[in-house]
């Protein structure tokens, strides 16, 4: 799933390259104003899910908590051109699915989704104001993948 939907991301010629806005330009204005609030709302739902999820590894909700978290970012962000915000939602979403099938998770899959949730303000940050994506984005999502393996 992966593969495809990062292989429609290039076809479109939408992927986000280092250095490019968070949100591009082109973005709708009412469509980037309307994502800024759902992303801040979704980072603070993440980030409270995922802290919960680490206490008590066997409550499966905290787990979909983050996994819907994710899944939202995957599906909305690339209405404003966030492609690579959209790529993280995936890589965290396949990750945290794997790493919730378990009652003790791979260590390896949570550092991987702790970096990503970590990741979660700076997309935030950048967004309201204009800024780059942020860096650590595409190694993020490369630890995701190799944690999911």
């Amino acid at each position: 799933m992966f593969g495809w939907l990062t292989s429609l991301f290039r076809r479109s010629g939408s992927t986000q390259r280092a250095g490019s806005p968070a949100i591009p330009a082109s973005a709708d204005p009412e469509l980037r104003e309307i994502f800024i609030n759902e992303l801040d709302d979704i980072v603070k739902a993440v980030q409270t899910a995922f802290a919960a999820w680490r206490e008590d590894w066997a409550n499966p909700a905290h787990c979909r908590a983050v996994v819907r978290g994710f899944h939202t970012l995957k599906g909305a962000a690339p209405v404003v051109g966030a492609t690579l915000l959209a790529e993280l939602g995936l890589a965290a979403e396949q990750t945290t699915k794997r790493a919730g099938r378990k009652r003790n998770p791979d260590m390896n899959q949570i550092a991987a989704i702790e970096a990503a949730v970590a990741l979660l303000p700076q997309w935030a940050h950048a967004a309201r104001n204009n800024l780059p994506i942020p860096e650590a984005t595409r190694s993020v999502i490369a630890t995701l993948k190799r944690a999911t393996g």
